[in-house]
């Protein structure tokens, strides 16, 4: 390996069965979509490490396979290939081996094949060999035009022209402040994840916010979404993991009040200065409602220097 290689390693098929394993008793339902966008992740990086460069589709339907075969998950046919609807089978599939869908291996061709056309592309696996198919068959299609939660992009300008890569605090008495911009945001295609204090099926019913990912900060321990404001380093975590993974997204923390009740507000700050940091670099949007009255003086000078302040028109 040369000194400028990218190091990366081939995950065994049984360490992703136990990742899979550990996934489902921690989310159950969710963690095929959890294996998925780490798939996703983790194609984008393989294409990354490689310094792969694809010239044209004729060159990115010769490169795929030879590619896939590096990867040790199955061998791929490649079926039907035009741009905007790329159909590849595989003859065999570690995850369908032991009954699984194949959701590491879709989200691992999506995450490969956006980064070789520069096009972001959504994996479907329409047969798997766990249904007792004799081939796993997935097809791939462009996302443009729809939001992550399949709803048309609205067109024209969005309302609140946000400058990409800040976070902003928004100063309000409103309990509701910034969905309003979070909503004007996704409905133009960006991907958004939100945390609120009030319970998220409230929040749903409230607004169209559709299947964003989301945190509900609480301390009801048999929720699954539910994370104890207490717990910033995981909370960090999961909005890191998304700002990763969101190419330019929208984040909305909506409950700082309640974190700083919950915690020293030192410690939030290093929290909200993290997250800040990681805005810049993935070129996002964080939204930050908080109500002055609720803090000091002090308190709010030192949040206003660390975060630009936002103060939206009221909308007509």
């Amino acid at each position: 390996m040369s000194e400028n290689a990218n190091p990366f390693f081939v995950m065994p098929g049984s360490a992703l069965l136990d990742l899979r394993e550990e996934l489902e008793l921690i989310e159950d339902e969710k963690a095929k979509e959890t294996l998925a966008r780490y798939g996703y992740r983790a194609g984008v990086g393989l294409i990354r490490s490689l310094d792969v460069d694809v010239s044209s589709f004729a060159q990115f339907k010769d490169v795929l396979p030879q590619l896939w075969s590096e990867t040790g998950l199955s061998r791929m046919i490649i079926k039907e290939t035009e741009e905007d609807c790329i159909t590849v089978a595989f003859e065999d599939s570690i995850e369908a081996k032991h009954g699984r869908k194949c959701d590491f291996t879709r989200g691992y061709l999506a995450g490969m094949v956006s980064t070789l056309l520069k096009r972001k592309y959504d994996a479907q696996e329409t047969e798997c060999i766990a249904d007792g198919k004799y081939r796993c068959v997935h097809i791939l299609r462009p996302v443009e035009g729809l939001t992550k939660e399949g709803r048309p992009i609205v067109e024209g300008e969005r309302l609140h022209k946000l400058e990409p890569g800040y976070s902003y605090l928004l100063e309000s008495e409103d309990p509701y402040a910034g969905f309003d911009i979070f909503l004007d945001h996704i409905s133009h295609g960006s991907k958004g994840m939100w945390i609120s204090r009030e319970y998220p099926e409230k929040v749903k019913k409230k607004f169209d916010i559709g299947d964003c990912p989301f945190i509900w900060l609480s301390y009801e321990r048999d929720i699954k979404y539910a994370r104890e404001p207490t717990n910033i380093p995981l909370i960090y975590a999961e909005v890191k993991g998304f700002l990763d993974d969101s190419d330019g997204g929208i984040v909305l923390l909506s409950g700082l009040e309640y974190m700083m009740s919950q915690n020293t507000f030192l410690k939030v700050l290093k929290f909200l200065q993290l997250l800040n940091e990681n805005v810049a670099v993935k070129d996002a949007l964080l939204l930050i409602p908080l109500s002055p009255e609720a803090l000091s003086s002090r308190e709010v000078k030192m949040l206003e220097r660390e975060l630009r302040v936002y103060r939206p028109k009221p909308l007509t």
